[in-house]
């Protein structure tokens, strides 16, 4: 099983207006394949607020000539069938997922998920929050934090120093090991 590391930038606070993915993929602790893709939001959630636009840089004319959704899919759909996807507050990027998913009408992959923020909080009580920045600066990775490639990276480095933590190496027994919530997209 490959692990499929993501993180979603959007252009609004409407899960479907993602302008943004960063990808990492592991198989056997090995990055296979990292990319960041800039994403044309569907008209009906082009609209780019200010305070989104403060917090990654994006702007319009940044996406202007980029796929959409629809058309970048059939590029990420083999990272992302029958792997385990992992996110840092993963909640919010399988929102988006979803509601780009549904926008276009585009089946659900058979996928499940893990969230880093879940790991990070029963392996890091201590530290003063559990944010994506925060995580990393205690582990001292490196972040251009919401930079979608960026934070994939990050999240993928947390998951790592996770299972270097409990020297468990293996992501099904790590799962069982720290009694994670595997979801179901």
């Amino acid at each position: 099983m490959k692990l499929c590391i993501i993180d979603f930038e959007t252009a609004n606070n409407h899960p479907a207006s993602a302008c943004s993915i960063g990808l990492v993929v592991f198989e056997d602790g090995v990055v296979e394949y990292e990319g960041v893709y800039l994403i044309k939001p569907d008209p009906e959630h082009a609209f780019f607020d200010p305070f989104n636009i403060s917090i990654h840089g994006i702007q319009p004319e940044d996406v202007e000539n980029a796929p959409t959704f629809e058309e970048l899919w059939p590029l990420l759909r083999p990272w992302f069938h029958q792997n385990l996807l992992v996110a840092h507050n993963a909640m919010f990027d399988m929102s988006v997922l979803n509601a780009l998913l549904l926008q276009y009408g585009i089946s659900k992959p058979l996928c499940t998920y893990i969230d880093t923020v879940e790991i990070a909080r029963r392996l890091w009580p201590f530290l003063p929050n559990h944010r994506l920045n925060t995580v990393c600066d205690y582990l001292g990775i490196s972040l251009n934090h919401h930079e979608a490639l960026s934070d994939a990276r990050g999240s993928a480095l947390i998951l790592m120093n996770a299972m270097a933590t409990v020297e468990d190496y293996d992501i099904n027994s790590f799962i069982l090991h720290l009694k994670l919530k595997e979801r179901a997209l």
